[in-house]
């Protein structure tokens, strides 16, 4: 077996170390020991052969000539040429990763869409001191009254733990939204919605936006066994995943 050293395996291929060791973790090949120094490492001439056949690389000739000779006669590659390969697998893995992104997001408006609306307690008209109208007369038997078409429940946005492992937000009308929680753009968002639905991994409310009250404070309210809760939530500045998972724990506890 013909040791070759690290520097005469780079010369011969035209690359740099780091490149060589790439070539050996890719094919799965072993560095070996000098067999009279083990403190030098290299390999065999059979697994330099390899990678050049692997890459498609045409080994330099070890005749007499001298390195400096070797230089004038064959000219060094650009060091942007040698790493077009990197590049070209640093992009195919990146493609990789756009279509598994485009198809988790495909998986997720088929699966999520946009979950029912709690309408507010209706709150009591005031008194009046009108007279009550006189009730009119029933309808022949044969003549029955139309009923009027019943009107469409209002579809708030709904923020969702998904099964991916991660936090969604889906719009009634530009369904999944591409937001992280607790960055800017998630805080911009909150200070243009009125409501939402919460659905977390501790429980579930919704939330309502108290324009009324100074710095924009938020309330959460569920209706559990004819009975409503509300919570006071923190303003939107502060209104965090972590503050909407305590909430939703702490009204999933009157179950209990």
């Amino acid at each position: 077996m013909t040791f070759v050293s690290l520097a005469q395996a780079t010369r011969s291929l035209g690359i740099d170390a780091k490149t060589l060791h790439r070539w050996l973790a890719d094919a799965q090949l072993p560095l070996q020991c000098h067999p009279h120094d083990g403190r030098k490492k290299g390999l065999s001439e059979e697994y330099l052969q390899v990678l050049a056949r692997l890459h498609q690389r045409r080994l330099a000739s070890s005749e007499e000539e001298g390195p400096a000779q070797l230089l004038c006669q064959i000219p060094a590659l650009p060091a942007d040429l040698l790493s077009l390969p990197e590049q070209l697998a640093a992009m195919q893995a990146q493609l990789v990763t756009l279509q598994q992104q485009v198809a988790d997001l495909t998986r997720l408006i088929t699966q999520h869409g946009p979950g029912p609306a709690i309408p507010l307690a209706p709150t009591k008209p005031p008194r009046t001191a009108k007279r009550p109208a006189k009730p009119t007369p029933p309808a022949p038997r044969s003549r029955r009254a139309a009923k009027p078409p019943s009107k469409s429940a209002h579809v708030i946005p709904r923020v969702e733990y998904g099964p991916e492992g991660r936090y969604v937000v889906i719009c009634p009308k530009q369904g999944l939204l591409p937001l992280e929680p607790d960055t800017p753009e998630w805080f911009a968002w909150l200070a243009a919605q009125s409501s939402f639905r919460f659905v977390g991994k501790l429980g579930r409310f919704t939330a309502h936006h108290e324009w009324r009250v100074p710095r924009g404070a938020w309330r959460a309210h569920r209706h559990i066994r004819n009975h409503g809760y509300t919570l006071r939530l923190a303003p939107t500045h502060d209104l965090t995943m972590a503050v909407l998972e305590h909430t939703a724990e702490a009204l999933q506890a009157h179950l209990t």
